[in-house]
């Protein structure tokens, strides 16, 4: 369908850079409770500007250095690291410490990362002893854990999951723990972390079409359902990240809309992470409101 209209957008201020600027207090200590708009930046970006208009946003530690962070923080934006825990990338400067016994197989939808075994306990020593302590001496307020499709690539590790969450979260103190497509062992780790995201759950990429599609079926409402009752049990944060085509600002916009009114976080980006959109940072008005459900029943 041609899309033709476009989106209104009012600029508001970010509350949690204002509460942090108010009190005095680092972005590290603000609640996750503050946090309205975030963004998932994996791309070595130095837009600060741009970072900054969100209250939190989630980097690739790697193309950041601890002036960096040391920039975001002073103006009130909360850092977090992203970690791939389920996978192994070849281009980390960590691999070197992999032993290939370590390895179960390649992710088929990206190069260069193989999905790893959560159960050694060397990954673990890696994570905890030399990955966590790398991020959080750069500045960084927390990590933002990824299982990358793991978890349903092989549910039989479940467990070791789960107590890999546990051993983050000791190495972290008291650093912020959001975790990326844990909901098979959230009951068993929810009183470890600070927030939850969900992918994919309105907008998602489709690698065997190459394309972007929106997802308006049972399973959207299922895992919507789930998420809400996860949330009110372990009074934790909801962060949805959702994927659509960058040229189409209307479909971000039906996303955002539809999250927040389920009371999620939402950013809505490509499926590379490869530019920032700040739509999240303003107030939305679809066009032809009266007219047009944003998402078809």
């Amino acid at each position: 369908m041609k899309r033709t209209a476009a989106i209104a957008l009012l600029t508001v201020i970010s509350p949690a850079a204002l509460l942090a600027q108010a009190n005095g207090r680092s972005p590290c200590d603000q609640p996750l409770s503050s946090v309205s708009t975030y963004a998932a930046v994996y791309f070595a970006s130095k837009s600060f500007d741009e970072l900054a208009k969100f209250d939190m946003v989630v980097l690739d530690p790697a193309s950041y250095d601890s002036s960096d962070i040391s920039k975001l923080k002073s103006r009130g934006c909360i850092p977090v690291a992203y970690m791939n825990i389920g996978e192994v990338e070849t281009y980390r400067s960590y691999f070197n410490m992999v032993d290939t016994s370590m390895i179960i197989s390649p992710d088929p939808y990206w190069r260069d990362r193989y999905y790893v075994d959560m159960c050694d306990p060397a990954w673990t020593r890696i994570v905890t002893k030399e990955r966590i302590p790398d991020v959080m001496n750069k500045g960084f307020c927390g990590v933002f854990i990824d299982f990358a499709g793991a978890l349903e690539e092989y549910p039989d590790i479940d467990s070791c999951a789960a107590s890999l969450v546990r051993q983050i979260r000791r190495a972290l103190g008291k650093g912020y723990l959001i975790l990326d497509g844990g909901g098979s062992i959230i009951d068993r780790v929810g009183t470890y972390v600070d927030g939850i995201a969900v992918e994919g759950l309105m907008g998602y990429y489709d690698f065997n079409t190459d394309s972007y599609l929106l997802r308006n079926d049972s399973l959207e409402d299922s895992r919507s359902k789930a998420l809400l009752a996860e949330a009110k049990k372990f009074r934790i944060k909801v962060f949805q990240l959702d994927y659509a085509s960058p040229a189409d600002s209307l479909v971000r916009g039906q996303i955002i809309i539809k999250s927040r009114q389920l009371g999620f976080v939402p950013y809505v980006g490509t499926i590379e992470l490869d530019s920032i959109f700040t739509d999240t940072v303003h107030r939305i008005k679809l066009p032809n409101a009266g007219k047009r459900k944003p998402f078809p029943d």
